[in-house]
């Protein structure tokens, strides 16, 4: 009788002890400050936080969601996707810069563990400060360069010549408001001729309201992207020997440069005298031309409702400027977001 009593709370003791151990086994670590078992450790593709290394003072831009919490700012929550894994969403962004969605990358075999690549803060757009250098012609050390290194250079002769073209445009908006203010009448018609607007039964009001509508200045990004298209960045033969950056075409002869594949016999690419001559021709074209009354009127919309994007919003209306229709539009545009021609919107010359 004793010896089972004995046995059994042997037996007994044996139990709370084994108890023990793994009671502390578990709960041990946490209290002191360990890591838990590693069989206990998994990777919750929702709550996944993106890797910062590349980010400036080590930003975070995708926090941490507590399951069991409330939601961070919903400008910057990470989504989860059945389909696709992760999907970074920057909603109703904040005004200083924009999430840009981050590349995915699976690591390991197994794919429920997903882990975002480094997103990148798109930086909200800064006043670019542009030397005043007007070259009269493509220097011969940009056709040296390819790549990269060309397009660099291209960007580095257009810019200031197309700051100093709409610096000019809004001047002669500033004139057309003083014409006005002051009752100057005759003077708006002279404007009104350079414009190419019929002034009958038109008054003063009216014709000011036409005549900012058409005086008006062009986005950088857009003109950025239809030099380049139109002169391939530089490297024509009808912008290295005729200044064209533009594709103009001409009537005359004497007046610019036969292509070779012409269409018409009569037509010509038109020359100029300089670089900065083409440019504003291209503007002036822009702001008379019957084919440009759609641009016109939504860039004159976008004056009173300013869009961030103006250059996409006003690409669309540039589908007569070229045969190919629909498909230069589609051009311009690539060409705009490939090369980030938006970051040049607030620049300005020194």
């Amino acid at each position: 009788m004793i010896s089972s009593i004995s046995n059994w709370l042997t037996n007994r003791r044996i139990v709370w002890i084994a108890a023990a151990i793994a009671f502390f086994g578990f709960t041990g670590p946490g209290l002191f400050g360990l890591s838990p078992p590693q069989f206990f450790h998994t990777h919750d593709p929702v709550t996944e936080q993106a890797k910062t290394a590349d980010l400036p003072s080590g930003q975070m831009i995708a926090p941490v969601i507590d399951p069991n919490g409330a939601p961070p700012d919903p400008s910057l929550v990470i989504e989860a996707s059945p389909k696709s894994g992760v999907d970074v969403a920057a909603r109703d962004a904040p005004d200083q810069s924009v999430l840009a969605k981050a590349p995915k990358t699976l690591k390991g075999p197994n794919t429920s563990h997903i882990e975002l690549e480094s997103a990148k803060l798109v930086p909200a757009l800064e006043p670019i400060l542009v030397p005043r250098d007007f070259p009269l012609h493509i220097p011969d050390s940009h056709l040296a360069l390819s790549g990269t290194a060309q397009k660099d250079s291209f960007i580095k002769i257009v810019l200031p010549l197309i700051l100093a073209s709409n610096e000019e445009i809004t001047k002669r908006r500033e004139a057309i408001k003083r014409a006005f203010d002051n009752g100057h009448r005759a003077t708006l018609e002279k404007w009104a001729q350079l414009y190419k607007i019929d002034v009958t039964d038109q008054d003063s009001n009216a014709l000011m309201t036409r005549l900012l509508e058409r005086v008006d200045t062009v986005p950088v990004a857009l003109a950025l992207a239809q030099a380049a298209v139109e002169s391939g960045w530089g490297t024509s033969r009808f912008a290295i020997q005729g200044n064209a950056l533009f594709g103009q075409w001409a009537w005359r002869d004497y007046a610019g440069i036969r292509p070779l594949d012409a269409s018409n016999d009569r037509a010509v690419v038109r020359s100029f005298g300089s670089l900065l001559g083409s440019v504003r021709a291209y503007m002036h074209n822009l702001n008379t031309h019957s084919h440009y009354q759609e641009f016109r009127q939504a860039r004159s919309e976008l004056r009173r409702h300013p869009k961030a994007d103006d250059a996409n919003i006003l690409v669309k209306y540039l589908d007569r400027y070229a045969e190919i229709g629909q498909a230069y539009v589609n051009k311009l545009e690539v060409l705009i977001q490939s090369n980030d021609f938006g970051r040049f919107a607030l620049a300005y010359l020194s």
